[in-house]
C-alpha cells in the first residue's frame, strides 16, 4: 500500500510540514503503490453516467465545471474505495495525527464534500477556506490525493497556497501540479486559504482528477467559528 515507511520519514517529514509556507503543510510525492492508483484511476467513473444524480455538480462564480461523489456509492467502486481507505486506515491516520500535532484525529468514511473531485477544463476553484464542522466535530487536515497522469504545466490546475484572503491583499506563495501520485497534506485553520482560481487550460477531453480525505477532532484548532466553506 505504502512504497515509503510512514514512520521512518515522520520526523523529516513533520520539521517539512511545520516550516512550510503560507502555512503548514507537506507534499509527497509517490507514497503509494502505483499499480493501485493506476487501477483506482481505470475505474474513476464517468460523471454523467454512473449515479448521475448522486454527484454533485458547481458551476458559479466561485467554483465553476467541478464534480464530485462521496457517500454509498464509492463502495461500488472497489478499486476507488481502496484507494480511499488507504487514506483512512488507522496506520495513515495516526502517522497523520502525529504530523499535523493533533491528538485523537478522526477520519471520515463518508467523505463528506470529499471523495472523488474531478475538474473539466475551463474548470477553477477559487480561493477559500473549508467549511470548520461536522456534526460536532471540528474540521482539522485535507489530504489530497492526485491521479493525473502525463499532466503539463502548461494545463494549470495547480493547487495554489495563499498568506491570505486575495480580496484582503493576500497574495500565491505556492503551486502545486496536481500529478499522478502526489499527496498533499494541509491543516485547516482560519488561515489555510488555498484553491486552483485560474481556469484550466487543459485539453477538453481531460478531466483534473483527485481522491480527498478529510479529519477531524473533538478539540477545535485556530478556527474555533464555526462556518461553512468562505470565499
Amino acid at each position: 500500500m505504502f512504497k515509503k515507511s510512514l514512520q521512518d520519514n515522520l520526523p523529516t517529514w513533520k520539521r517539512e510540514y511545520n516550516n512550510a509556507e503560507p502555512f503548514p503543510h507537506i507534499v509527497i510525492d509517490d507514497l503509494f503503490d502505483d499499480d493501485m492508483l493506476s487501477e483506482a484511476l481505470k475505474e474513476f467513473p464517468n460523471s454523467s453516467n454512473f449515479r448521475a444524480n448522486d454527484w454533485s455538480r458547481f458551476s458559479s462564480k466561485s467554483e465553476n465545471l467541478k464534480a464530485g461523489l462521496n457517500g454509498q456509492g464509492l463502495k461500488e467502486l472497489p478499486r476507488v474505495y481502496q484507494a480511499l481507505s488507504a487514506l483512512n486506515c488507522d496506520e495513515f491516520v495516526s502517522f497523520l495525527s502525529e504530523l499535523v500535532g493533533v491528538t485523537g484525529l478522526q477520519a471520515d468514511n463518508t467523505f463528506r464534500g470529499g471523495g472523488l473531485h474531478e475538474i473539466s477544463s475551463g474548470g477553477h476553484l477559487g480561493v477559500h477556506l473549508d467549511f470548520s464542522n461536522y456534526k460536532g466535530l471540528w474540521r482539522r487536515a485535507n489530504c489530497l490525493l492526485y491521479l493525473n497522469k502525463e499532466w503539463k504545466e502548461e494545463y494549470g490546475g495547480h493547487l495554489e497556497l495563499y498568506d491570505d484572503k486575495p480580496s484582503l491583499g493576500g497574495s500565491c506563495i505556492k503551486k502545486i501540479l496536481p500529478v499522478f501520485n502526489r499527496l498533499v497534506i494541509f491543516g485547516t485553520s482560519k488561515n489555510s486559504w488555498h484553491g486552483h482560481p485560474t481556469p484550466m487550460t487543459c485539453p477538453p477531453e481531460l478531466k483534473r482528477r483527485s481522491l480527498a480525505s478529510y479529519y477531524y477532532s473533538v478539540e477545535c484548532g485556530e478556527d474555533t467559528t464555526i462556518h461553512s466553506t468562505i470565499f
